[in-house]
């Protein structure tokens, strides 16, 4: 039995959410409209799930955290943190297009933060980022979400690059490091159930709650990890 199948995979469908010629498009228009009009483009998730995200990184580390936030994309999760004095910042995504308006950005506001370019599902890449300590936090906002849609050739997902990620994540933290997840895909269970060979649950984050037929639930999830001790 495959490690996924122990992890009760939701069917997932492969979609251009997935694929990385979509979000280079999606942010060479974002690019060209912030080169026009000085829109730094959409917040995924809204802005709401990126304050909490902010929030909760200010309120359990120190301005000096070495901080990565994987699948960057316009870097506005970064840019609130550098506003805040945080210092030690990077942001990378796999879409050149992405990197390019970040880094934009941040110049534009003055805000030195490192911004490249990383397949987050390669172990070189991942070493080369992460470097000889590794990070104190990695964020994401949606980027595992990305990743399981990513297709095959035949149009299924990807669940190879499902399985992967949890490995970078980890393979990105410091011994003592905290991985901080927003997810519309999955619950926290399943979140649990997915980084639990490489991580523990530490803290969540609360957001907006709905009922419906005697149920609770909310439409994004937030948690955070911390690496477990090595064996």
């Amino acid at each position: 039995m495959s490690s996924s199948d122990n992890k009760d995979t939701p069917a997932f469908e492969a979609s251009r959410l997935g694929r990385k010629d979509h979000w280079d498009s999606v942010y060479d228009r974002e690019l060209h409209n912030y080169e026009t009009t000085g829109d730094i483009g959409e917040i995924w998730f809204g802005s709401s799930a990126a304050t909490k995200m902010v929030s909760w990184v200010v309120r359990t580390t120190q301005p000096s955290a070495r901080i990565l936030d994987v699948g960057c994309g316009n870097g506005h999760l970064l840019l609130d943190l550098a506003s805040r004095g945080y210092t030690n910042l990077t942001g990378t995504d796999y879409s050149a297009q992405a990197v390019r308006l970040a880094h934009e950005i941040a110049l534009s506001d003055h805000h030195i933060i490192t911004y490249a370019e990383q397949d987050f599902l390669d172990p070189e890449q991942v070493a080369r980022v992460a470097g000889s300590t590794g990070f104190d936090v990695v964020l994401d906002k949606g980027t595992y979400d990305a990743i399981c849609l990513m297709p095959m050739e035949d149009g299924s997902v990807d669940q190879k690059a499902i399985d992967v990620y949890p490995e970078s994540v980890a393979r990105s933290l410091a011994d003592d490091g905290v991985f901080l997840i927003t997810s519309c895909n999955w619950t926290e269970d399943e979140l649990v159930r997915r980084f639990k060979d490489h991580l523990e649950l530490f803290d969540r984050v609360k957001h907006t709650t709905f009922a419906f037929g005697g149920a609770v639930g909310q439409t994004v999830v937030t948690v955070a990890f911390k690496k477990q001790p090595a064996a």
